[in-house]
Formats: C-alpha cells, sequence, structure tokens
C-alpha cells in the first residue's frame, strides 16, 4: 500500500506552525530559582504570588506568539482581568512586568538565560563497577 499525501492538507511550514510547546513545570521551577532576582520582584512577595501570572504570560504567548507583545497590550489588561481570579491577581503595572520578562526569555537566544537543567558532571567509572 502506498502513501498518497492528501492535496487538501496545508504544507507545514512554520508560518502555518499551530503551536509551540512549552515545559510550564520546567518554567516555573526556573522561575522559582530567580524571581528573588528578577526586576519584576518586589521584596516579601513569595513565589506562589506570581504563578498565576506567569501561567498567564505563557498562555497568551501560545495563543499570540506570532504578534508581538507590542501589538497585545492594548487588549491584554482586560484578558488579564478575566483570566486570573481576583485574589490571584497581581496590580497590572505590576502583572505587565513580569508577562514582559516571560515574552523576554522566550524570545532570547538561548545562550541568554540560565540553563534549564543543572549541567551533568561526569565522574572517571571504574570498569569494575560497571562489569
Amino acid at each position: 500500500m502506498s502513501y498518497q499525501p492528501d492535496p487538501l492538507a496545508q504544507a507545514w511550514n512554520d508560518d502555518a506552525m499551530p503551536c509551540a510547546v512549552i515545559d510550564i513545570q520546567t518554567e516555573l521551577r526556573f522561575w522559582e530559582r530567580t524571581y528573588a532576582r528578577q526586576a519584576f520582584h518586589r521584596p516579601g512577595t513569595s513565589f506562589r504570588h506570581y504563578v498565576p501570572t506567569l501561567k498567564f504570560a505563557y498562555d497568551i504567548y501560545l495563543l499570540s506568539r506570532r504578534c508581538s507583545l507590542q501589538e497585545l497590550l492594548p487588549a491584554l489588561p482586560a484578558r488579564y482581568e478575566a483570566a486570573v481570579g481576583r485574589g490571584a491577581r497581581l496590580e497590572w503595572s505590576w502583572a505587565s512586568a513580569v508577562i514582559a520578562r516571560v515574552w523576554e526569555r522566550l524570545n532570547a537566544p538561548l545562550e541568554e538565560d540560565p540553563p534549564l537543567f543543572e549541567p551533568i558532571t561526569v565522574t572517571a567509572l571504574d570498569e569494575r563497577a560497571v562489569l
């Protein structure tokens, strides 16, 4: 049986790519380790207060990643208010700083942010231990 391509199927290219994938758990671990050093951090504010806004920022990025953040900014305060519960929301000026930093991280060359994982340290192995 030979494979015949569907003539109606769109060619896969970067412009037609439906979405990107982000490992949100890994990203949240990154932010938990670094939030206190971020420009948006307010002393005395625990990481859990940032989580709903961080998740919102990732959702918006995935849904609108073909747009610039500047294009989206006029509509974001209302979307943020609708998406994040009153008790979990940061004030908008603070939330927008968090969102901007997430977008900056996602759009930056990989070399600009610390690695997501600790580098693996290779040690000399005793061949007898392997056998």
